[in-house]
């Protein structure tokens, strides 16, 4: 059938009608939808239409009128007049990735506080955690095979692909020369107790006499490891005497010795 003006549209409106019974002293009742003002709604108490600017009031679900109405049952009685009565929030933890659009952006005001952002949405080279202990033993050894120095700690990977940097730093590393030759001390990396690096190394100076001598410098290191693992992965630094030397000690007089693992994101 033909029609003058806009073309119909299907409107999202249910009539409805709520009832209730006023007892003398009651103002409040609760509506059966919540409306956003009173030109949504007509009420009326014992076949009196009340008016919307005076007699009553409305918020969300409840009306409240003015004065109390008079006791009776069903003597009041709320229909809607609007074709929309109400805007519709979606509830908590409702709205999946597929309402959303691909063109959203976030403020940077919203992602402050305790939100933990999906790993997936960090670009390769992100920090994704950092792990630090510290030793301040001074340690000596005598042996040319690897021991520990009593620097170690542990991380565990949010994802086995990561990798993991390994940064240490072994305070004052000392070096007795029995004689002639290279002052050294050889450095490695341990992971979950097994040697990783083989040896880092450290020729520390040159003694071109034949009488011993103590040469004291610094030692840090860095290594880039892959565990392909999500479980908790020990590094521990270990030592030993190089060259002509015969005795290291690390941490000599307390020093601060740093062991730093950073989880990158792969």
């Amino acid at each position: 059938m033909a029609f003058i003006g806009n073309t119909n549209t299907t409107q999202a409106f249910t009539p409805a009608v709520d009832f209730f019974s006023g007892n003398a002293s009651t103002t409040a009742f609760t509506l059966s939808r919540p409306v956003a003002s009173v030109a949504q709604v007509q009420a009326v108490i014992s076949n009196v239409p009340q008016d919307p600017g005076s007699a009553y009031t409305v918020s969300g679900s409840t009306i409240t009128f003015t004065s109390a109405p008079p006791s009776g049952t069903n003597n009041i009685y709320v229909y809607y007049t609007s074709p929309i009565t109400q805007v519709i929030a979606p509830g908590q933890g409702t709205v999946g990735t597929a309402s959303l659009s691909a063109s959203l952006a976030v403020p940077a005001a919203q992602l402050t506080g305790t939100q933990t952002l999906p790993r997936g949405t960090l670009p390769t080279g992100s920090v994704l955690q950092v792990v630090q202990a510290t030793y301040t033993t001074a340690t000596s050894t005598t042996s040319t095979s690897f021991v520990t120095t009593g620097l170690s700690t542990s991380i565990t990977p949010s994802s086995s692909t990561s990798k993991i940097l390994v940064l240490m730093n072994m305070g004052d590393v000392a070096s007795q020369n029995s004689g002639a030759g290279v002052n050294a001390a050889g450095f490695t990396l341990y992971k979950n107790g097994s040697n990783l690096t083989s040896n880092l190394g450290a020729q520390i100076s040159y003694n071109s006499i034949s009488t011993s001598g103590l040469t004291i410098v610094g030692f840090s290191s860095a290594y880039l490891d892959s565990p392909a693992t999500t479980s908790s992965t020990t590094y521990a630094v270990f030592f030993k005497t190089a060259g002509a030397v015969s005795t290291v000690t690390v941490f000599r007089d307390g020093t601060l010795g740093v062991i730093t693992l950073m989880e990158i994101a792969a």
